[in-house]
């Protein structure tokens, strides 16, 4: 999250951008790998929802939710 102004902005495509470069740096940093056994059960949790995704999607979910959490938390935390 250090040195990533772009993912604060209001504008969308450089948030877009700041969201790239924090998944870069979660593959770099973290090795963060969301697990496949729970990207299964979100799949299937989906379908009972009446979603037809893959484990795919899923991990990309979790990857994006990781993401999401992750700079709503930096931003609360800038504020105080």
């Amino acid at each position: 999250m250090k040195n990533n102004k772009k993912i604060f902005s209001r504008k969308k495509s450089e948030r877009i951008e700041g969201y790239k470069k924090l998944f870069k740096a979660q593959i770099k940093n973290y090795d963060y790998s969301p697990s496949k056994k729970i990207a299964a059960n979100i799949v299937e949790a989906m379908s009972a929802l009446g979603y037809d995704i893959d484990v795919e999607h899923a991990m990309a979910y979790l990857k994006a939710s990781y993401a999401v959490h992750e700079r709503d938390f930096y931003e609360r935390q800038r504020k105080v």
